[in-house]
C-alpha cells in the first residue's frame, strides 16, 4: 500500500513551502519519507527525506488539523522503518526504549606528564634489565603507573580513579572537543554500567543493537495512516 498526503504548509527561507509525505506499508515493514517545497529540477525549498521535524511545525493544509498533524508525526517518530529495531519486545517492556535515549556526558582525560614520564622510567628499567640478565622486579609505584595508560573516559560527571594522574583539556591534538554527550543506546556496556550497546536481554538473551528485529505497527495505526485524505496536489516529487 502507498499514499501520499500534503499534511501542510511549512516556512522556509523562500517563503511558505507545500509539505509532502509518502507512506508505503507492504511485508509488515512501515515506511515514512517527506519533502517540504519539491521543485521540477530535483531540489526542495526545505529539508526532505525524514523532515519529520519540519513537517511538525507547519500550519496544517486543507482537510487537516493540529491534532491530525502531530498524530501523523507522532506515528512518524515512532513506527518509521518498524523492521530496523535495535531492541527486542522484552527489552521494550522492560523500559528500556525510554531509558536509551537518556544521554550521558562524556568526557575524555589525558594521562599527565609527569605520570607518563614515570611510567616511562619503568618501562626503561625493565629493559635495561633484560639487556643485563637481570631479573626485573616492579616496585609497587612502577606497577601503578605502568597501568594508568595513555587517558581515560568518564562518564556524568565522574572523575578517574586517580584524578591525580589526569588532566581534562577542552579540546584534543586534532581540535576536536573532549567532551560530549551520547544517548546510553549508543554507549557500550563494557564501557561502563550505563551503556546498552551490547547488554543482554535478560529474558531471551539477545544483545542490544547487534541484529535489527521487526516491531510489529498495529493495525489501528496503518488504518489511520491510509484513511488520511490524498494529496490534491500532485507534488513534483517525492
Amino acid at each position: 500500500m502507498k499514499k501520499v498526503v500534503n499534511p501542510c504548509v511549512c516556512s522556509t527561507y523562500c517563503g511558505d513551502a507545500q509539505a509532502y509525505a509518502k507512506i508505503e506499508y507492504e511485508n509488515g515493514r512501515l515506511s515514512i519519507c517527506g519533502v517540504v517545497g519539491p521543485k521540477r529540477n530535483g531540489d526542495c525549498k526545505g529539508s526532505a527525506g525524514q523532515c519529520v521535524d519540519e513537517i511538525r511545525a507547519g500550519r496544517p493544509g486543507e482537510d487537516w488539523n493540529e491534532e491530525m498533524l502531530q498524530k501523523f508525526c507522532d506515528i512518524w517518530d515512532r513506527w518509521h522503518l518498524n523492521d530496523m529495531r535495535p531492541y527486542c519486545s522484552h527489552m521494550k517492556e522492560l523500559g528500556w526504549v525510554e531509558q536509551l535515549q537518556e544521554k550521558v556526558k562524556v568526557r575524555k582525560w589525558d594521562v599527565t606528564k609527569e605520570a607518563r614520564d614515570k611510567a616511562r622510567d619503568a618501562e626503561k628499567r625493565a629493559i635495561e634489565c633484560l639487556k643485563n640478565g637481570d631479573v626485573f622486579v616492579p616496585t609497587p609505584e612502577e606497577t601503578m603507573y605502568a597501568n594508568i595508560g595513555y587517558g581515560v573516559t568518564t562518564y556524568n560527571d565522574e572523575l578517574p580513579a586517580h584524578p591525580e594522574f589526569y588532566e581534562f583539556k577542552e579540546r584534543d591534538c586534532l581540535g576536536h572537543p573532549n567532551e560530549e554527550y551520547k544517548t546510553r543506546g549508543w554507549i557500550s556496556c563494557t564501557e561502563h554500567e550505563l551503556g546498552f550497546l551490547g547488554k543482554k536481554c535478560p529474558v531471551c538473551g539477545y544483545g542490544y543493537g547487534t541484529a535489527w528485529i521487526k516491531e510489529d505497527v498495529p493495525q489501528e495505526v496503518i488504518d489511520w495512516l491510509f484513511a488520511l485524505p490524498d494529496t490534491k496536489i500532485k507534488p513534483a516529487w517525492i
